[in-house]
């Protein structure tokens, strides 16, 4: 079965035009302090420091009504935190070593999801934009990876990650990346980049985070790719609760152990295959490495996303957006995406003044394109993209 579907998958990289070779990079890996000043909300929601209380949680998000979920005070977010970030560089400059990419994570993962480490050559799309001579950053959002854990009720909401990312951008376009960081580990001695456009590329949570940016300060992107987002007429048709949580602390102590009181994770390979894929594209080795590099989730992302949709929109951003679902996403579409949005009004009331919006649908794709195995088809579409839209 595996040869077969490695040459099943040879055949569509050569269908793709994608050469089977790992991209040739340089990589620097720091802590970046970024300090935030913004006013976040309290919400009503029960603490969640036990299985019982996860369940419960899960519960409740599904049925949000006027109490679960209602704010209840305003909180100011006033501190610092430590983001784990990684910048690879091409080896050899191209014609685009002027553009940098800046990739940001859905939930439940960190900076990890860009660089699949089974099959690079094909899962990984920091390997991917590297190879089209594009610079990437990646992150770990707050509340995950190896960046600060915060408190999981009112730190981790879009208003702070949102100035994060926000800031993270003005100091990429400044050049001072990584003159206040902490060098952590790199392969040579990378320079701090200048680029003259920036890209932001997301999952999920990580694209509504882009989305965020884009309406309060779109002047800060030439372009974006978002992928597992999508104003489908089945967006919220899937509730919270098809999917089995657990407390992270006393799931799984060794990895999770210092999680506290308000995260949760996903329980078991069922869940997320349910959740990430579908059979057509399913490899059992991607879906334990998900496994392997899972991570819990803070509570408040799920009652805050609004905050997004709530914020006013600057009309800024006037560089091309593409929009990437999976055919069979089921958390966006439950499970089936043709036919389920409106191109022209998704343009009109989210991305007015954007040179483009295009949506592309990937074929036998579920939520999280980068662990299906026709990744790098879909990669592919998404750099096609930059190149019509000159980056």
């Amino acid at each position: 079965m595996a040869f077969h579907r490695r040459v099943q998958m040879g055949l569509l990289l050569a269908a793709a035009g994608i050469a089977n070779v790992a991209a040739t990079k340089q990589c620097v890996e720091f802590e970046l302090p970024i300090s935030v000043d913004t006013t976040n909300e309290h919400y009503n929601i029960r603490r969640v420091d036990n299985d019982v209380d996860a369940v419960q949680w899960a519960l409740d998000s599904s049925i949000w009504n006027q109490t679960f979920g209602k704010i209840i005070d305003h909180v100011n977010i006033t501190t610092t935190y430590n983001i784990s970030a990684e910048l690879c560089v091409p080896s050899e400059k191209s014609d685009k070593s002027d553009i940098l990419q800046i990739a940001v994570h859905g939930n439940a993962w960190d900076k990890r999801a860009w660089d699949v480490q089974v099959r690079p050559e094909q899962q990984s799309y920091v390997d991917a934009a590297i190879a089209k001579g594009y610079s990437i950053l990646t992150f770990d959002r707050i509340g995950t990876g190896q960046s600060t854990l915060v408190n999981a009720y009112d730190d981790a909401q879009p208003n702070t990650e949102i100035e994060i990312l926000a800031q993270i951008t003005t100091l990429a376009r400044s050049g001072k990346l990584l003159s206040g960081a902490t060098i952590i580990s790199n392969t040579t001695a990378i320079p701090s980049p200048t680029p003259k456009k920036i890209v932001h590329v997301g999952h999920s949570f990580g694209s509504l985070l882009i989305f965020g940016l884009l309406k309060k300060q779109g002047d800060l992107s030439d372009g974006a790719l978002l992928t597992g987002f999508l104003n489908s007429s089945h967006l919220r048709d899937v509730p919270v609760a098809t999917f089995e949580h657990a407390y992270a602390a006393t799931h799984d102590p060794a990895r999770f152990g210092t999680f506290g009181s308000g995260y949760v994770v996903l329980t078991s390979l069922n869940t997320l295959q349910k959740l990430y894929f579908t059979k057509a594209t399913l490899d059992a080795e991607l879906l334990e490495y998900t496994e392997r590099i899972k991570q819990p989730e803070p509570v408040a992302v799920y009652a805050s996303a609004g905050q997004v949709f709530g914020s006013e929109n600057t009309n800024l951003f006037r560089g091309p957006v593409q929009l990437i679902a999976g055919e069979a996403d089921f958390v966006t579409c439950n499970g089936y995406c043709p036919g389920t949005y409106d191109e022209e009004e998704m343009k009109d009331q989210w991305f007015q003044n954007a040179a483009n919006l295009t949506v592309y649908i990937a074929p036998d794709t579920a939520h999280v394109l980068n662990v299906a195995t026709s990744a790098s088809a879909t990669y592919k579409k998404m750099l096609d993209y930059l190149e019509e839209h000159g980056l």
